[in-house]
């Protein structure tokens, strides 16, 4: 349990606005809008690797999650008050020292650990037409992104704000101290992908807009992790309907630098990606272009890759990298049966550059099915597939299969 300050305060602070308001504004606002739900996660996670630089030959595990979310709806007045939970457990299945270290459980010198657990909080105040939070908590932003591809997310604890003046407007801006791993049972300094110089905090703001019918996107957002990295981050998104289909086009751009004291030495960096996608009817066809510019990898925080091509398994973003891929789904809802889906994409990168590789190059392949019942008493319940297959001339290739059952159960 980390942070146990903060925990040990919801109650008592929902005992002092429940003795400080009245109890039908409290019902309407704060004890009305109370969720909780409880998502129970099997995941079966299998890497066969290949090739003779690899130090292992297979790791394989199924363990299972538990993740609890939700919180209190807003006291009413001014200034709503108001309070989030987030606990996760995971339990090991099935493991071993010789097969660990999938990222699914922590792996420990003595071999994977039986289960292990994390509880954290958010305080919120709502005024005017923003949101703030501090505690423990999930984000997905063009500059940072909680990684969920294992068993239970990672987490950032931090301070974040959000402001909405009209519908066509939000800004966000926020200061991260710490985060969790997703196998990790405590809170860890921050740090680079794939540097090990930690920092103090992490910090960014960002506007994005959009038009009235929704067909034009812009966004800037700017990122500063303290003495090491600074960030800006470009984004247009256009999309238009033809006939019966739709057309979405979406680019962004980033441009990074050292920061502050430089504690990770210079950094050169500036990517862009360019994606064109077509629905209709079930149906939907991306391609997409990625390019890396400038003598380093994309830079980022750990495991938190924000890029088009940041997928399950390889984010192609290393030095010089230029990748195209191409991705196909389909949602079988089109020919009348709802709730299952398919996936299929291929993304080829080349002109690597590394110590290791000097026009280096890799492709990746990945083929999904997700199901999730739709009517009667396991209704929500969703069972996916993932097949993947990574080759590389600098790093290690591999096959992996992905199993994964999910079902909420609603408490509140």
């Amino acid at each position: 349990m980390r942070h146990p300050s903060l925990l040990l305060g919801l109650p008592a602070a929902c005992l002092l606005l429940s003795t400080c308001t009245n109890s039908a504004a409290f019902a309407e606002g704060f004890a009305d809008d109370t969720r909780f739900i409880l998502n129970t996660r099997n995941v079966y996670f299998a890497r066969d690797y290949k090739g003779s630089d690899a130090q292992v030959a297979k790791r394989a595990e199924w363990a299972q999650g538990f993740i609890l979310q939700g919180g209190t709806g807003y006291t009413q007045g001014p200034v709503g008050v108001g309070f989030d939970l987030l606990g996760q457990f995971g339990v090991k299945l099935d493991s071993g020292k010789g097969r660990a270290g999938t990222g699914l459980i922590p792996d420990n010198d003595g071999g994977p650990a039986d289960d292990f657990g994390r509880l954290g909080g958010v305080v919120k105040l709502r005024a005017w037409k923003g949101e703030l939070k501090y505690g423990e908590q999930i984000l997905n932003l063009p500059i940072l992104r909680s990684n969920d591809g294992r068993l239970l997310p990672q987490t950032q604890f931090g301070t974040t704000l959000t402001v909405a003046p009209v519908s066509a407007v939000k800004f966000q801006a926020g200061r991260i101290e710490s985060f969790s791993g997703r196998d990790s049972t405590d809170q860890e300094k921050l740090h680079m992908h794939g540097s090990s110089v930690t920092a103090k905090h992490f910090d960014y703001a960002g506007a994005e807009w959009q038009s009235i019918d929704a067909h034009l996107q812009l966004g800037y957002w700017h990122a500063e992790l303290k003495d090491i990295y600074r960030q800006d981050m470009y984004r247009f998104a256009y999309q238009q309907p033809w006939g019966t289909a739709m057309l979405r086009l979406d680019s962004g751009l980033y441009a990074s630098a050292e920061q502050g004291a430089a504690k990770a030495g210079a950094l050169d960096n500036r990517a862009f990606y360019l994606g064109l996608r077509w629905s209709q009817a079930g149906h939907a066809v991306l391609l997409g272009y990625q390019r890396q510019f400038g003598d380093d990898d994309f830079v980022a925080l750990q495991d938190s890759g924000t890029l088009m091509t940041n997928h399950a398994n390889n984010i192609f973003a290393y030095a010089r990298e230029r990748s195209w891929q191409v991705r196909y789904d389909y949602e079988f809802a089109a020919m009348g049966l709802p709730g299952m889906s398919v996936m299929a994409r291929y993304i080829y990168g080349d002109h690597v550059q590394r110590s290791n590789a000097d026009g280096g190059h890799e492709w990746e392949r990945d083929v999904s099915v997700r199901y999730v019942v739709q009517s009667g008493q396991w209704r929500d319940l969703s069972v996916a597939l993932g097949l993947s297959t990574l080759r590389s001339t600098f790093q290690s290739s591999f096959d992996e299969v992905r199993l994964q059952l999910s079902y909420p159960i609603m408490l509140l």
